[in-house]
């Protein structure tokens, strides 16, 4: 943002809390110990570290989970999270979210297949019922909780710009994210009031997910191409440069 001559500012909006490897072990060796894996899917980086961790720890379930199991990950930065710890045959599909792992995975025959997801308390099941109606066994790992974060104080500094009327654009990251900024705003001010606040700066999502939830709570957002942080930058920089010519060229 800064290169471009934005000034960024951030909203956490999302806790991310790892939970116990003791949990994460006991999840994994039970679906390790109903057969073999075929597709192992991580549905972000962070799920990645907390994972690896605990193999690492308890390597002596790992041969049992091995075999011809493949790894895909949901986008390049999960990837790349993989290729660190020494996982390099990584499968990432054209763009980056759990609609195209489906389209992906469908090219396969996924008919007796075994798909273990590892993901965060707050994804949602459109995914494993996708691959369900293909015909594969899904299973899924929750790595981390999604939380509404205890220190809310950058949402309340948010809204009170928001209603200074101080941003161009914003950019959810999320569909949590989207979900918790709402939910926190409810104490201060109607809903209402934050979907027509919402109408002033440009509003992006980084992807179908976050945009459906943002529609549901009243808000149309632009997506990006390719749902990347960067792809999404670009498209609000280009529509706001874009806003602004046609405003010099009506004044």
């Amino acid at each position: 943002m800064r290169k471009l001559g934005w000034t960024p500012f951030i909203i956490h909006a999302v806790e991310l809390k790892p939970l116990e490897q003791s949990s994460i072990l006991k999840e994994f060796s039970r679906v390790v110990g109903e057969g073999p894996i075929d597709w192992l899917v991580f549905m972000s980086s962070t799920g990645v570290g907390a994972f690896v961790s605990m193999l690492k720890s308890h390597s002596s379930i790992l041969p049992s989970a091995s075999g011809q199991i493949r790894i895909m990950a949901v986008g390049p930065k999960t990837g790349a999270a993989l290729k660190r710890h020494g996982i390099q045959d990584v499968i990432i599909p054209e763009k980056y979210s759990s609609v195209d792992i489906a389209n992906h995975l469908a090219r396969f025959e996924m008919k007796g297949q075994r798909v273990v997801l590892v993901r965060s308390s707050a994804a949602d099941d459109r995914l494993a019922r996708a691959l369900t109606s293909k015909g594969a066994s899904v299973e899924t790992i929750t790595i981390y909780q999604s939380l509404i974060p205890e220190n809310r104080e950058s949402v309340l500094d948010f809204l009170a710009r928001l209603e200074g009327e101080q941003f161009q654009a914003v950019l959810f990251t999320s569909a949590a994210s989207a979900s918790n900024i709402f939910s926190i705003a409810e104490s201060k001010i109607p809903v209402s009031q934050l979907i027509r606040l919402m109408k002033s700066p440009l509003v992006g999502a980084i992807g179908p997910a976050t945009a459906e939830r943002l529609r549901e709570l009243g808000v149309d957002p632009s997506i990006p191409e390719r749902y990347l942080i960067e792809d999404a930058i670009d498209e609000l920089v280009r529509k706001y440069e874009e806003r602004s010519v046609e405003a010099r060229a009506f004044s």
